[in-house]
């Protein structure tokens, strides 16, 4: 049944918690009402519905907020406070912003405007979007925060973005829960917050209800972490609970884990380090890159000597351009490939192999990515001490 008007609505809070510190930073205020039976019930089939008007939805959200403020002011013990506010309803105080409702609000009951973040969604942009601006910026200017709600959703779009400015950026749960079955959406998530540390804004990851969801999003590097797992909304703030203990428990996992994956990376690449020099020590390569490169036996020797989950090997000049073939393992068939002189300067494996170069090392190795051609997770090891060239040598991460 329906949210009528005639039923008492109250506001709701979910705790959000914070990865430096492990505790809430923050609530987010969500609608509810009282049903037929007396049963608490969500307001979101309410605001969704295309049969209630703007100002309706505008009337029972001001009521919430009013009602969530109120409560906030004299519960919260220095967390802030997030409210999710239709650009629409904002258009009217363009002109003066300084009479906005939720602004009016925070000084009659003493909020400072920092502990407010103002949550919107980008796509209710529209060409005409200077209005908006005009008082997010007024928001901002006063203290408050801007969230991003729902990224990734529909019609985001990095030029809306560009121009808000938010400072923080809410990923949309459907990412977050089809991360879980999907390489191509958990990259995604990896890549959003890559470019949002990138540009100095954090970024709040919602809708978590699994631990596998969980370790999905602290491996994607977010700061704030919200959902069912961690805690279930409830109607106060001073009783709020979150569960602290398995967000602890998961970081340090993460860690430890994260160690381990360090300590096993300098194991493996010193194993393939010695490996290498050890066929070289019996071997010796010519004196010259290129006279390496026109003996592909040498390569062909050299991949029979190395472990089966070598997929391939190749040498590059120190300007990135390949200067031998690929020597390719399928099915423990050695194949060559001819991809003599293209251009691998761009590529994050030559630029990182480059870098360690010039610090002295002999060798180095990526993190697992996904191959471009067979999908396949590999990682790349370089070795870096052949004269005038280095040897690059995917391998297969027979743990993925």
């Amino acid at each position: 049944m329906g949210y009528r008007s005639d039923r008492q609505i109250f506001p709701y809070f979910q705790p959000i918690l914070s990865a430096d510190t492990g505790k809430i930073y923050s609530y987010e205020v969500l609608g509810r009402y009282s049903g037929a039976d007396g049963q608490v019930c969500s307001l979101g089939n309410f605001f969704e519905d295309n049969a209630t008007t703007n100002e309706d939805a505008l009337a029972v959200d001001r009521k919430i907020r009013r009602l969530a403020m109120e409560q906030f002011a004299r519960e919260n013990n220095g967390e802030s406070l997030f409210i999710n506010i239709r650009l629409q309803w904002l258009i009217s105080y363009s002109d003066h912003p300084e009479s906005m409702p939720t602004l009016t609000w925070a000084k009659e009951f003493k909020i400072p405007p920092e502990k407010l973040v103002i949550e919107i969604t980008e796509d209710e942009f529209n060409e005409d979007s200077e209005p908006y601006l005009k008082v997010l910026h007024y928001y901002k200017e006063n203290g408050c925060k801007i969230a991003i709600d729902d990224y990734g959703k529909g019609a985001s779009n990095i030029d809306r973005l560009a121009r808000i400015r938010p400072d923080i950026m809410k990923i949309d749960m459907d990412y977050v829960h089809r991360a879980e079955k999907s390489f191509h959406h958990y990259e995604y998530l990896r890549s959003i917050a890559a470019f949002a540390e990138n540009v100095g804004i954090e970024v709040l990851y919602e809708g978590i209800e699994t631990k596998r969801q969980l370790e999905i999003c602290m491996d994607s590097q977010g700061k704030y972490y919200q959902g069912f797992l961690l805690s279930r909304p409830g109607p106060s703030i001073a009783a709020a609970r979150a569960d602290q203990r398995l967000f602890a428990k998961k970081f340090d996992n993460f860690i430890m884990e994260f160690r381990k994956n360090v300590v096993n990376t300098n194991h493996l690449r010193d194993v393939f380090e010695t490996k290498i020099q050890e066929y070289i020590s019996g071997r010796p390569p010519a004196a010259d890159a290129n006279e390496i490169a026109n003996t592909d036996n040498y390569l062909e020797t050299l991949l029979q000597f190395l472990p089966e989950n070598v997929k391939r090997i190749y040498l590059c000049n120190h300007q990135g351009i390949q200067i031998s073939y690929n020597i390719e393992r399928t099915r423990g068939e050695i194949s060559l490939l001819d991809y003599r002189n293209k251009n691998w300067a761009w590529r994050g494996y030559f630029q990182k192999a480059l870098a360690v170069y010039e610090s002295g090392r002999k060798s180095c190795i990526t993190d697992i990515y996904r191959d471009v051609t067979t999908k396949e997770l590999i990682f790349t090891f370089s070795y870096l001490d052949l004269p005038g060239c280095f040897l690059f040598i995917d391998i297969q991460d027979t743990q993925g």
